[in-house]
């Protein structure tokens, strides 16, 4: 007979079994429709259970959005694990990963729905705006440590580049929730001209390339992409 669960790992569970319901139920019927009561049901808890995790429904969204995104960062770690040890492997595993985002309209939907209904809230718009910092952060250092990987110069400096890409990926977003069929691939192609043709095209002649294995980086190793630098408590600080 299994030992009873603490009341910590009973909270746990209840928050988790919240927080997947709540995923379902934003993505099925959106912020503004999605009510406590129906989710707390759903859940097959009272809606005091959902008020004894979260301070809210706005807590509760952010947290299923930082959820999503830590899923998304375990996804995109798995492919760089499982990525050849070159340059254009890499940056289509990572493209490729970061079309997957894009591609996820509900998602994108949500979020603007989200952004539009809080948007007289100073306090929730800080807290978005807070995450949409820890994702420019994320492609920076990833930006960084793949350009020293492989002794990479870039055009531009990495945060630069990185905002570009996520300014892109936002807009493209956008832009497909209107018109589904704008083709997504452009994201694969301007990375490739970044990363790749514009370095090689600015490389002196005959430029060694820096071994990857010389380059250890430490930036996008598993333990570095970790759920832990954007859990729901680490954004709520």
């Amino acid at each position: 007979m299994a030992p009873p669960r603490s009341r910590r790992e009973s909270q746990a569970q209840t928050r988790e079994r919240l927080m997947e319901v709540a995923a379902t139920e934003l993505i099925e019927r959106g912020y503004r429709a999605t009510s406590l009561e129906r989710l707390a049901e759903q859940a097959g808890y009272s809606k005091g259970a959902v008020y004894s995790n979260f301070a809210g429904k706005e807590e509760l969204v952010l947290a299923v959005l930082d959820q999503h995104f830590v899923n998304r960062l375990n996804i995109l770690q798995e492919a760089l694990l499982a990525a050849p040890e070159t340059l254009e492997d890499r940056m289509a595993a990572f493209t490729a990963w970061w079309e997957g985002m894009v591609g996820e309209q509900e998602w994108g939907v949500l979020i603007l729905e989200f952004a539009s209904a809080t948007r007289d809230r100073p306090g929730i718009q800080a807290q978005l705006a807070d995450r949409e910092q820890r994702i420019l952060g994320f492609v920076t250092m990833l930006i960084e440590a793949e350009a020293e990987r492989f002794g990479v110069r870039l055009p531009l400096t990495a945060h630069e580049l990185a905002s570009v890409l996520v300014a892109l990926g936002s807009g493209l977003s956008f832009s497909r929730m209107l018109e589904p069929t704008i083709p997504i691939g452009v994201l694969s192609d301007l990375a490739r001209i970044l990363f790749v043709d514009l370095p090689r095209a600015g490389a002196p002649a005959g430029q060694d390339p820096v071994s990857p294995d010389s380059v250890i980086p430490d930036a996008i190793s598993p333990d570095a992409i970790s759920p832990d630098a954007i859990s729901p408590d680490a954004a709520q600080g």
